[in-house]
């Protein structure tokens, strides 16, 4: 119990803080009129985009490596913890999140093709953690239907953008922010609950 308890914990930690970083991320869009500039990068291959800029000293080069390292991180406790699957056979698609993680990090390198396939894969492995957290009743209230809210909101807010005007949606990228952080908040209320003090019997 008490690991379940330290995964949820470390969930809850890393989700926020893959939230926190998408808030960065948002903020100079939000509020400064920031446009989204394009990348100095180069075509290694017609499908392989590689982004000049291997290695800065800037701290908002590593907003989004980080970020995603702890998408990652949290997949990985939750699935250390068993929830909000359950150890059976819907617990594979933690993995699955992880594997997303694991492309998009090499997103700020490699913008194409790993960027787009990166967020593309969290949303639909969190679709199905979040169906798979449905059907398990182990999170309730609130807190069951924020996996599925993660993994929505590229498909119905990024996605579109995405299609219709040709280019990322900056803007809206950085309000992903809030699923996860809710996401992590759920993780931690859960560890919570089961932190709580047991009843003893005499």
């Amino acid at each position: 119990m008490t690991n379940s308890i330290n995964h949820l914990k470390r969930a809850g930690i890393c989700y926020v803080l893959a939230g926190i970083g998408y808030l960065i991320f948002g903020y100079p869009f939000w509020f400064l009129g920031a446009k989204d500039e394009a990348m100095d990068g180069i075509f290694v291959l017609p499908f392989l985009f590689v982004n000049k800029v291997l290695f800065s000293l800037e701290p908002t080069f590593w907003v989004a490596p980080i970020s995603i390292a702890s998408m990652f991180i949290g997949a990985y406790s939750l699935w250390k913890a068993g929830e909000p699957t359950g150890f059976g056979p819907r617990r594979k698609w933690l993995v699955l999140a992880m594997i997303g993680a694991g492309i998009y990090f090499l997103g700020p390198w490699m913008p194409l093709p790993f960027a787009p396939l990166g967020a593309f894969m969290n949303g639909v492995s969190m679709i199905l953690v979040g169906v798979a957290t449905l059907k398990a009743k182990i999170w309730t209230d609130w807190k069951r239907y924020t996996p599925l809210a993660v993994g929505c909101f590229p498909f119905l807010f990024m996605f579109p953008l995405l299609i219709i005007t040709g280019a990322r949606p900056p803007a809206m990228i950085g309000l992903w922010a809030f699923p996860w952080m809710a996401l992590g908040l759920a993780a931690w209320q859960r560890a919570t609950e089961l932190s709580g003090p047991s009843i003893q019997t005499t």
